[in-house]
Order: structure tokens, then sequence, then C-alpha cells
């Protein structure tokens, strides 16, 4: 039980530490100034006791990004930290590659380490914008990683269920599908979250 809670806390500590960094250098492009019409009483010298008068004033929009944002950003960062479990197994994998030469769906995870890495990347990276506060880029980078990982993982799917079909002793296939479903409806997830929040970027 020990262990399991050391390591939900391992998991939780990189996200964390990972929003405090860029939500710190992020925070104050949120400090948008909306300017506003307003009317003003004001009051006057002489004649002219009081008046009201139409002015311009300044409030601040929002001084962080919206809590959806955060929650997918968040997110974002958990998942994109798999990749470090992932490459502790491609690791154990290499060292039992001649044990592996039988079993070529295994060979065929291993070799999807790296563009599953570069999925994390994007991941991480989508993550990062969506709480920088600059609209531009987190549309460019959750659009990337939207593109990208649902088509990545529209492939292991059609690959791992036909290998399946062909081998049905190989039931540790229907996880790859699972996480592969989970990760293309996780980015769908951020990119309509950032969609629903993009007039309230300062940028």
């Amino acid at each position: 039980m020990s262990w399991l809670l050391v390591g939900a806390m391992a998991l939780c500590l990189i996200p964390w530490l990972t929003s405090l960094f860029v939500e710190g250098g992020g925070r104050s492009r949120w400090h948008l100034e909306d300017s506003r019409e307003a009317e003003l009483t004001v009051d006057g010298q002489g004649a002219f006791r009081e008046a009201t008068v139409h002015a311009t004033v300044s409030a601040v929009k929002r001084s962080r990004a919206p809590g959806m944002l955060r929650a997918m950003a968040y997110s974002c960062w958990f998942l994109g930290q798999m990749v470090i479990p992932g490459f502790l197994v491609w690791c154990v994998g290499l060292l039992m590659l001649d044990r592996l030469q039988n079993a070529p769906a295994v060979l065929a995870m291993l070799a999807s380490f790296f563009p599953g890495a570069g999925c994390a990347w994007l991941l991480w990276r989508a993550g990062s914008s969506l709480v920088r506060g600059e609209r531009g880029r987190a549309d460019e980078a959750t659009r990337q990683a939207a593109k990208v990982i649902v088509t990545y993982n529209a492939l292991v799917i059609v690959a791992a269920v036909a290998w399946f079909s062909a081998h049905r002793r190989e039931e540790y296939l229907l996880g790859c599908v699972a996480y592969a479903v989970v990760s293309i409806v996780h980015v769908l997830a951020v990119r309509w979250a950032f969609l629903a929040h993009r007039d309230e970027y300062p940028v």
C-alpha cells in the first residue's frame, strides 16, 4: 500500500511542479486591462457643482487562466509524463531483445516508443500553451497535438485490432487499444477546452 501511495505521489509531482513553473511564468500575461465605457459623476467648482461624464476606465479581465484550461493543462502534463515509464519499459525490452525474436507484436510496441514520445512532447507543449495566455500559440499547439495524436492512435488501434484478430492469445493488445482511445478522447477534449475559452485570452 505504501508503495502505491509513493507511486501516486510521484506521478502527481511532475505535473504539479510543471504547473508552478509554467503558470508562474505565464500568469502575468492574463492581466489584461479591458477598456469599457462608464458614466462617472464628478464634483466641479463654481457654477458646475456636479456633472455626469462618459469616460473610459480599465478593469482587470482575468488574473490567471480559467479553471477548465488549468485542469486540461494538468491532464496534459500528467499523461505526457507517461513517456518516462514508457522509456523504462523500452530499456527493459532492449535488454530482453534476444528473447523477443518470436514476439513481433512486442517488438512493434518497442518501436512505437519513438512516435509515442513525440506525441507526449506535443501533449506537454499543448498543456503549457493553454495557461500561458497567448492565444495564437495555444491555438497552434492544441491543433497540432490533436491532429498528430488522433492520427497516430487511430493507426495504433487499426494495427492492434488487426493483429489481435489473427492472434487471439495476445490479450495485452486490448490494453493498447484502450489507451489509444483514451488518448484520442483526451486530446480532443483539450482542443475543445481551448475553443470554448479562446475569446478569454489576452492576445
